[in-house]
This record gives structure tokens, C-alpha cells and sequence, in this order.
């Protein structure tokens, strides 16, 4: 492991730093120990059950199952292929505002690096973080492909607990996750994490499932096939969650089929309501 990931990373409960000790790392805090696997520190630990209610944690290993099943074939998935043509676009632009650049980001609930592999073209240092290890583990390979690796750090990890420094990144994005995140209680704790490992001015880009004329027939909130939970957000519903923690900018919907909200940590700003909910 590399001095500047090793300075990026912190234990997930304290928050304080890590030492490395061959392939695992040490809380210099609470002793806990992380293992490096293949090259990516795990900090899904049992000791992450404890800080969620059973069902929470039941929802969670579920997904962890499916993804890890569906890293193989994930990019192929046709509604994928649809999407992210028109994903990419609007959600670099959201993130990048009036930036040209950053110096370190991540993308928390990155998979196989579908949407990183976009972001890596606009910044120093890349980190991905997932709760699927099979989905990390294509990543890295796509990343190895790309010549990206040497300067990307992914991270198997809860994004309830993320193990990072505080206000360490420059700009954070996360596609879609939000609406897996099984409890309103754990959705609003991962945007607590994203303002905390987000430094002051620093820009975010965060998008969810819209429950609008076009996906209400699927329902609000239900498990997609192989046991994933998800939730589809209305207007209010998402700025809520959102600017609970950092101050909105900008809120569009991405052809009805996801919200996706922007802004700078620590501005305030105006925000008029979005007409479709």
C-alpha cells in the first residue's frame, strides 16, 4: 500500500488513523484489524452487524450476495447499456461545476467502476468504495486495462461507516447507491458520511432512484430480483435527505428515472422545487 492511501484511510467506527502491518491494517485507536485482499483493505467486518438492527444488516448481506454474483455481467445489464450514454454527461457536469479538476475523489458505491472509469479523467486520485468485493475486484481490472491503477485506491467498504479521514476528499460522487440503502436511518447516515469525508468547498454529485410518471409502475419501494432492496424517492423526499447534510445546488431528474443533486459543501443556495415528482 502506497503513503497516500495510507493517509486517505481510517478506521470506520473511530475514525482514527490506521497502521499497516503487512496485509492488514491496525486501528491505532480500538486494535480492530482490517485485511487487505488482493490489494483492497476490507472493512466489512462482523463487527458492522452490531451497529445496525437485524434487518438492516439482513438487507445488506442480501445485496452483498447479488452483487458479488452479478460483478461477472453487471455491464451488460441492458438498462446499463441505455443509461449511462446519457448518465455520464450529466453527472460529470454536475460534479465538476465550475472546476476543471481535483486533486482527490471518490465515488462511494462505485461497483465495477462503470461511472469511475469517467471520473478517473478529472482527477489526481481516484477512490472507489463498495460493499461488493467480487465488483471491486473487476474494477481493479478495468482500472489495471485503463493504466489507472497506480494512482486508484478502492476500498471494500459500508457506506454507512466509511473508512476515511474527515474532510479528505475534494469531490465525492455516488450513482444510484442511495436507493439500496435499506432504512431511512442508514440513507441518512451514508450523506452524513459524504459531508464528513468531504471538505469544505468540495463538491459532490449524489443520485437516486425518482419515483416519477415513469417508474411508479415499478413500485416505491420493493427488492429488484436477487434480493437487492431499493426505494424510489419523490421530489421532497430527496432534497430532504440530501441538504440535510449538504447545501444543494442543483437538483435535476435524469430522464425520470433518477434525481441527481449537486452542490458545493458549505454554500448556500436557493433552491426553486423540481416540477415532476
Amino acid at each position: 500500500m502506497k503513503e497516500w492511501q495510507l493517509k486517505l484511510l481510517a478506521c470506520p467506527f473511530e475514525h482514527a488513523p490506521l497502521q499497516l502491518d503487512g496485509e492488514r491494517l491496525i486501528c491505532q485507536s480500538c486494535g480492530r484489524t482490517f485485511p487487505i485482499i488482493d490489494g483492497i483493505p476490507s472493512f466489512v467486518v462482523q463487527d458492522l452487524a452490531q451497529v445496525h438492527d437485524e434487518q438492516e444488516w439482513q438487507w445488506k448481506q442480501s445485496e452483498m450476495k447479488a452483487r458479488n454474483e452479478q460483478a461477472v455481467f453487471y455491464d451488460r445489464l441492458l438498462g446499463l447499456l441505455f443509461l449511462t450514454p446519457f448518465e455520464v454527461p450529466m453527472t460529470t457536469k454536475a460534479l465538476l461545476g465550475n472546476q476543471k479538476r481535483f486533486d482527490k475523489l471518490i465515488e462511494v458505491g462505485c461497483g465495477t467502476g462503470r461511472m469511475l472509469q469517467h471520473f478517473a479523467k478529472h482527477a489526481d486520485f481516484v477512490v472507489g468504495a463498495d460493499l461488493s468485493l467480487e465488483s471491486l475486484k473487476r474494477c481493479r481490472e478495468r482500472f489495471e486495462k485503463l493504466g489507472l491503477w497506480e494512482r486508484t485506491l478502492l476500498v471494500h467498504a459500508d457506506a454507512s461507516f466509511l473508512p476515511f479521514q474527515d474532510e479528505i476528499f475534494d469531490a465525492v460522487a455516488s450513482c444510484q447507491m442511495i436507493e439500496h440503502v435499506p432504512s431511512d436511518r442508514m440513507r441518512n447516515k451514508v450523506i452524513a458520511e459524504i459531508a464528513r469525508v468531504l471538505k469544505p468547498n468540495g463538491r459532490f454529485a449524489i443520485s437516486g432512484y425518482h419515483y416519477s410518471l415513469l417508474t411508479r409502475w415499478f413500485g416505491k419501494e420493493g427488492v429488484h430480483k436477487g434480493g437487492i432492496y431499493f426505494f424510489r424517492f419523490t421530489c421532497d423526499e430527496f432534497m430532504k435527505l440530501v441538504s440535510a447534510h449538504l447545501n444543494v445546488q442543483k437538483l435535476q431528474t435524469i430522464f425520470g428515472y433518477a434525481w441527481l443533486a449537486s452542490g458545493v459543501k458549505g454554500f448556500k443556495a436557493n433552491i426553486p422545487k423540481h416540477e415532476s415528482k
